[in-house]
C-alpha cells in the first residue's frame, strides 16, 4: 500500500476538537493553537488524513521525508512522541505494536 502526503490544497482537517489547516500550516485544539515543527507538522496531517488507519514507521517516513531509509523507526518515534507530548492527549495517537501508528483522535 503507497501512503502519500498531500497537504498543499487540501482544506482544514477536522478530527474531534483538533483542526489542523495546511493551507496556513496551523494546528489548534480545543482552540488553543499548538505550536508544531514541520516534520511534526507533516506526520500529524498524514496520520489525521488516514484516521484509523495503521501505518507502519516506513510508510510515515517514505510519506514525509521522501525517501527509504532502514532504521527509521526511531525518527518516527521520536515524532511521535514530541506530538503525544504537544496534544497533551498520548491516547489521540496509538502504538500498534509491530505495526506502526494510527490517529484515534
Amino acid at each position: 500500500m503507497s501512503v502519500q502526503m498531500n497537504i498543499e490544497r487540501q482544506p482544514a482537517i477536522q478530527r474531534g476538537n483538533l483542526t489542523i489547516d495546511p493551507q496556513y500550516y496551523t494546528v489548534t485544539l480545543a482552540g488553543e493553537e499548538i505550536d508544531l515543527y514541520p516534520k511534526e507538522f507533516d506526520v500529524l496531517c498524514l496520520l489525521t488524513q488516514y484516521p484509523g488507519w495503521v501505518l507502519s514507521p516506513e510508510q510515515i517516513y517514505g510519506a514525509v521525508w521522501k525517501e527509504s531509509v532502514i532504521g527509521c523507526e526511531r525518527v518516527v518515534y521520536n515524532v511521535i512522541c514530541q506530538l503525544r507530548r504537544k496534544l497533551k492527549n498520548p491516547d489521540m495517537i496509538q502504538t500498534v505494536i509491530r505495526r506502526g501508528y494510527k490517529f484515534v483522535g
